[in-house]
């Protein structure tokens, strides 16, 4: 062997052995011994986690997970800083011990002096923890707390919030874990959904549905049942559809409400509720909400109030919005989640409000059928069943997203709008999962959107609810007197009668003259354009933005304005609905319009307000 070979097998051999070797020399026991050394105690990490600070102020989440808000003083103060740890100060012991000498008697009846822990100091473990909050960073919306629900977690997946556990894909964790952005606050326990049941009870759930209800339109069970299903994923779906359960006393309507409320082992429930209050109950917890008699009300600004309130709470991340206290200090609300509603009618539902609900009309049954101990046994087994049933849509969470896919497109194939793709798409998935076990194919998707079909809006039902629609609606069928006579006539007649392509007639004919009927017009700052239009006296073309007959709006008339009045348009919205109109135009130039002085005025088609057939007679 060389010397070179010789020294690395010594280099070798030391190395194997330098642990060991340095195990004995260092840590042996008195008096010899090659026991190894004891190895040192792990740290306990602090029981209470630090979230972050903002002006002042400490949030941490405490030794059971609740979210806690401290200011820098009671940071500083010992039962405050012990209702954080629960009272339990070992930890903070063992950190920060507080020693002095005590004596203490020996066996023999001797005194002998020994350094004891008697507390904690006070003031670093205050700084300690200010300093956690420090490396934190600040404490802001960033920062979600979640409460009890179900919600998406990084990757999408439905994460179930239970109070005191948090199930996480297939972990359950004790609350007070943080992932991500997301604080998993501690809240009382909550129902946990149950192992999941077969396709044969969602089955059986919407036939029992089929028998003990009367729907004025075909396919009402699998809308409620579809309803249920999406209330089960909280916020963890990207659509939250939500529901009006409508019918007269004697329709079942607050029954099935109730039978529904009852297979959501998870949920808020009301019957008599105002926004402010939804939005206290709801603040921060993604779960279902079951509102009865949500706009028997005589005063219909509350219903409306709830309603503006399912419009933000139905998409995205939900509604987020900041109120104030009685003590001036604002505070962030958050509500998302699924909403349905009972009532014998519902408010004035704009457009806006019909693309996140789906009206369910409930008739009385036939004379003599009395369904009350059936209701209240499907209430019953709802209830027994709600737990695996959830189980189940949390279980075929991919399946729900794959069949949302497919119904989507049979919808768009369909002529449903997008927003109703949104809507319905989400009900037939829902309900697809808890009745079947696969993903639907084009055909399954096509039959799925059959059996629904009568909820289908598709462009001409959406275009007749939108608001210049509705605004445009309401301006000519305003009755109006003509000239001095106790004659009244809409404004849809004499725009009617100035594009009527006849000759102007007298008034014995029975006919408004042409005439006449552009005077008054005039006087409400409305001029029409025949297709036709004569020059001027002064040999001026007439003034239009587009070929064919056409209308000008005087935007300063306040006859006009007058007709908005006590509407949604009142004011000045009016105008903002008649410039949304496709064909409108407000071009940089003064147009007359009768005896006024030449203004501003908005160009709309007469084709577009619908009086096509007579500018082409």
């Amino acid at each position: 062997m060389s010397s070179s070979d010789a020294n690395i097998a010594d280099i070798r051999a030391a190395v194997n052995g330098a642990d060991r070797a340095f195990q004995v020399i260092d840590g042996g026991k008195k008096g010899g011994g090659d026991e190894p050394p004891a190895q040192p105690e792990e740290k306990a990490p602090c029981p209470v986690s630090a979230l972050g600070h903002l002006a002042g102020n400490y949030f941490f989440l405490d030794k059971v997970g609740q979210l806690r808000q401290l200011t820098a003083s009671q940071v500083g103060k010992r039962h405050d800083l012990m209702g954080l740890f629960m009272g339990n100060d070992k930890w903070l012991r063992d950190e920060f011990p507080k020693k002095a000498q005590c004596k203490v008697k020996q066996e023999d009846g001797s005194e002998v002096t020994e350094e004891k822990v008697v507390d904690f100091r006070l003031n670093s473990a205050a700084a300690y923890l200010q300093a956690e909050c420090a490396k934190a960073g600040l404490f802001g919306a960033h920062i979600m707390i979640r409460k009890p629900g179900v919600w998406p977690a990084e990757n999408g997946l439905p994460v179930v919030h239970c109070g005191d556990k948090v199930m996480i894909g297939d972990r359950l964790v004790n609350a007070g874990t943080k992932t991500g952005n997301q604080v998993w606050a501690a809240a009382p326990s909550s129902p946990r959904p149950a192992r999941p049941c077969s396709a044969d009870v969602g089955k059986e759930f919407v036939q029992r549905v089929r028998d003990l209800w009367d729907f004025r339109v075909p396919g009402g069970e699998i809308a409620v049942i579809g309803l249920l299903a999406c209330a089960y994923y909280g916020a963890a779906i990207p659509w939250r559809p939500a529901g009006f359960l409508l019918g007269g006393a004697g329709s079942g309507k607050s029954s099935l409400l109730g039978v529904l409320q009852a297979a959501s082992p998870l949920h808020v429930y009301s019957n008599d509720t105002s926004k402010a209050g939804l939005e206290q109950t709801l603040d921060g917890r993604a779960m279902p909400a079951f509102i009865d008699e949500a706009s028997d009300r005589e005063d219909q600004r509350g219903a409306r109030a709830l309603l503006d309130l399912v419009l933000s709470a139905s998409g995205g991340e939900g509604t987020k919005g900041v109120r104030g206290g009685k003590d001036g200090i604002a505070r962030s609300i958050e509500v998302v989640g699924s909403i349905i509603m009972a009532s014998i009618a519902p408010p004035d539902l704009k457009a806006q409000h019909l693309g996140r609900f789906t009206l369910i009309d409930l008739m009385k049954p036939e004379e003599g059928a009395d369904h009350t101990a059936a209701h209240r046994e499907l209430k019953e087994w709802a209830r027994e069943n709600g737990p695996s049933l959830w189980g189940r849509a949390l279980a075929g969470w991919e399946r729900y997203r794959a069949a949302l896919e497919m119904f989507r497109k049979a919808l768009l194939e369909y002529g449903c709008q997008p927003r109703e793709m949104d809507q319905l798409g989400a009900i037939m998935a829902g309900w697809w999962v808890l009745t079947e076990d696969s993903v639907p194919d084009a055909k399954g998707a096509m039959t799925g959107v059959g059996a629904l079909k009568e909820f289908v809006r598709d462009r001409e039902d959406v275009i007749t609810q939108d608001a210049p629609t509705r605004m445009i609606n309401h301006l000519m069928s305003r009755l109006v007197m003509v000239q001095r006579s106790t004659e009244r006539k809409s404004i849809s007649d004499l725009i009617a009668r100035v594009l009527d392509p006849d000759v102007d007639q007298s008034d014995a004919t029975g006919l408004t003259p042409r005439s006449v009927a552009r005077e008054v017009l005039s006087q409400y700052g409305i001029r029409v354009i025949r297709p036709d239009e004569p020059k001027s006296k002064k040999g001026l073309d007439a003034p239009r933005e587009a070929d064919g007959a056409g209308l000008w709006f005087s935007q300063s008339n306040s006859m006009i304005k007058e007709f908005f009045s006590d509407t949604p348009f009142a004011g000045d919205r009016w105008l903002y609905e008649l410039r949304r109109l496709e064909t409108a135009r407000a071009p940089k130039k003064n147009v007359k319009i009768g005896s006024m002085q030449p203004a501003r005025c908005i160009w709309v088609t007469a084709t577009e307000l619908g009086f096509g057939d007579l500018e082409n007679a």
